[in-house]
């Protein structure tokens, strides 16, 4: 006798239908009204925008609780961003139809001010959809996300990241020359100076030797002891050598080790991970695909859709890299050595400077080398209004320590240019004026569009080493819709031949198994777009190959419920003892093809992790459907009627 199983067949239904939600098309006019246009937290936290007496959109965020790493910048910023994708879609334009404020008391506006936006500001405002009409929690059920397509099916750039050892070694040498001064005076050893050996692989430190040492040669000895200690402890270079030594001072040369090398080198192409993560979160790119590469210091990104121009490209190539320096003082006078781009440079500079062109204008500044502070210090970055101006800045606040640098760099040279470089190029060098113990600011004539993106670099953080662009592929959309088309066309032939198949051999059973089969593929496409998985080529092979490895298990729940029709048995409880009998037969043959899929998604890369995914949420929904589903269709079809004959 058949049971009917209330929570089976909600859960049937409730996967079926979350995987089929996964994959419908949703339109702008269907998606918005339910969703709402700004993010969920915003949706939940903010009170509802409201329309004033001027004509302008308001909110106050006074009060807002924020989540964890968002502050009223970003809010603000987020909203910006939501306000011109979707004022843009009702044809109105920044700075000629509206413009973006905000007040000390934490409120934001959205100011209508041409005679187009104020016509009437209610219906524009409830066309935005800021907020959808579905509840929090249902909306947390209800999927957002879409099946994506891969690089090899929807095209884009492939590129493959790697370290640039000069520019590294350089870096680390310049890190460690700065450091180990810090580190051997923290112990009371005197570092007068750190330099690189010219030509070499190599530091010299010059310790230098307290007076009141010298003439204790015990004392002197434990003094110089401990200073080679403490340097022979320095990561990734070789034991310190005594190089030379005089009555004052001691000089130790420390040799980077090949060893060392690689060893930095793995942790830095690490921190670039991690760096590119944080931008491709802060931009919100779509659809990026960012790995290491096994067994080697390189990184490989795809970035579907995107074109040799394309912003998620330029965010990939950009160092990010900033630096403070001072802006030499004229030998001919005035404290403003530089010139124009018309103009060529001096030969003739100081040893301890150097020559930098500003990013847009070409002009020429000559600088003192010694930076003074870099974006390491930084901890927020974001656009805003000048403070004397309505031109658009680069608001950057520090943390303690570079707080600390910052005013004393600014109190000691009053008066004098300060350069801001990024990735080695001027971006402005304003003339200090008075000590600034807040905040920094860069100016350079931006839009709010180049101001945010500047920021969003700031903030994600510069590549911690030089990284080159090893290998640069543009995949062309044409080859991907013809792999497409190909790929639909093997698995709806493949479905066809299994249908045709399974009809005859089977009867009206094999519609049973055909209905599991396309279950399957629901569930396999909604499960794909459900955790982001992009579908690729190889995915498509994993797609067809399910196809055969669904009806396998159908093949062997049928062939014994025919043995046990075969002794006599009544309908019902054939098929219940078939499916028992199968069941363990079922298992083992699909858990070992699903850890071979495990194995082949943990050592594979690109593409054989797209086919191990395929290849392994096939398999887990085919037993879904095979044990769970079909055996349902047959209670309910067969389970508490008097059958005589199965059609199988």
């Amino acid at each position: 006798m058949y049971r009917f199983n209330i929570w089976k067949i909600v859960l049937i239904i409730g996967v079926l239908l979350i995987s089929a939600l996964y994959l419908i098309p949703t339109p702008d006019s269907f998606y918005n009204p339910l969703y709402g246009n700004l993010p969920l937290w915003m949706q939940e936290k903010l009170p509802a925008f409201e329309v004033t007496e001027d004509k302008d959109f308001k909110v106050n965020l006074a009060e807002v609780e924020y989540p964890e790493g968002i502050s009223f910048q970003d809010a603000t910023s987020e909203l910006m961003d939501v306000f011109r994708v979707h004022l843009g879609k009702q044809e109105l334009q920044e700075t000629s139809d509206y413009e973006f404020d905000t007040t000390e008391s934490h409120e934001f506006y959205v100011r209508l001010i041409s005679e187009n936006a104020r016509k009437n500001p209610s219906a524009t405002l409830d066309n935005l959809h800021l907020y959808g009409s579905l509840p929090g929690v249902i909306r947390r059920l209800i999927p957002d996300n879409r099946l994506k397509l891969g690089l090899d099916l929807k095209g884009g750039v492939h590129l493959v990241l790697e370290v640039d050892l000069e520019t590294s070694k350089t870096e680390l040498f310049r890190q460690h020359a700065l450091s180990i001064p810090e580190q051997l005076r923290a112990e009371e050893v005197l570092c007068r100076e750190v330099k690189r050996v010219a030509g070499q692989d190599a530091l010299d430190v010059f310790v230098g030797i307290p007076s009141r040492l010298r003439s204790d040669a015990n004392q002197k000895t434990q003094y110089l002891e401990k200073a080679q200690q403490l340097l022979n402890e320095i990561e990734f270079f070789e034991d310190a050598q005594v190089n030379n030594e005089t009555e004052t001072q001691s000089i130790y040369q420390l040799r980077l080790s090949r060893s060392g090398i690689e060893k930095y080198s793995e942790q830095a192409i690490e921190q670039v991970l991690i760096v590119l993560r944080n931008r491709v979160d802060a931009f919100g790119v779509s659809e990026p695909s960012i790995r290491r590469e096994a067994n080697h210091p390189r990184i490989i990104v795809e970035l579907p859709g995107a074109e040799d121009s394309s912003k998620p490209l330029q965010i990939v190539r950009e160092m990010g890299r900033l630096e403070f320096k001072l802006v030499r003082k004229s030998p001919t006078g005035g404290n403003f050595w530089s010139g124009t781009a018309d103009t060529p440079p001096p030969d003739d500079i100081p040893e301890d400077s150097e020559v930098r062109y500003h990013r847009e204008t070409g002009n020429w500044y000559v600088l003192e080398s010694p930076v003074l502070l870099t974006g390491d210090r930084i901890t927020d970055a974001f656009p805003t209004t000048g403070r004397t101006t309505f031109d658009i800045v680069v608001s950057l606040s520090f943390d303690g320590a570079g707080r600390r640098t910052f005013a004393k760099v600014t109190g000691d040279h009053i008066g004098e240019h300060l350069a801001i470089l990024l990735d080695g190029k001027v971006q402005s060098a304003p003339v200090i004026q008075d000590q600034i113990i807040g905040n920094a600011v860069i100016q350079g004539s931006f839009t709010y569009e180049e101001a945010s993106y500047l920021s969003n670099i700031l903030k994600a953080g510069a590549f911690p080493v030089g990284v080159q662009i090893a290998e640069e592929r543009t995949v062309g959309p044409t080859l991907g819709q013809e792999s497409i088309d190909n790929g639909i066309r093997a698995a709806l032939i493949g479905l066809g031949i299994v249908l045709i198949f399974m009809i005859i051999y089977y009867r009206l059973s094999g519609l049973v198994a055909i209905v599991a089969l396309i279950f399957n593929m629901v569930i396999l496409l909604g499960a794909l777009a459900g955790f982001g998985a992009a579908l690729t080529l190889p995915g498509i092979a994993g797609l067809v190959l399910t196809i055969g490895i669904a009806v396998d298990a159908n093949v062997l729940i049928f062939e014994r419920i025919r043995e046990e029709l075969r002794t006599n048995k009544a309908v019902w409880a054939a098929i219940t003892s078939g499916y028992q009998r199968a069941f363990i037969t079922i298992l083992d043959a699909n858990l070992t093809t699903f850890f071979t899929a495990l194995v082949l998604y943990h050592f594979g890369t690109g593409p054989i992790k797209g086919f191990a995914v395929t290849l392994g949420i096939g398999i887990l929904a085919s037993m879904f459907t095979a044990i769970v589903v079909t055996r349902e269709i047959y209670g309910l079809a067969v389970g508490n009627r008097d059958v005589q004959k199965l059609s199988i």
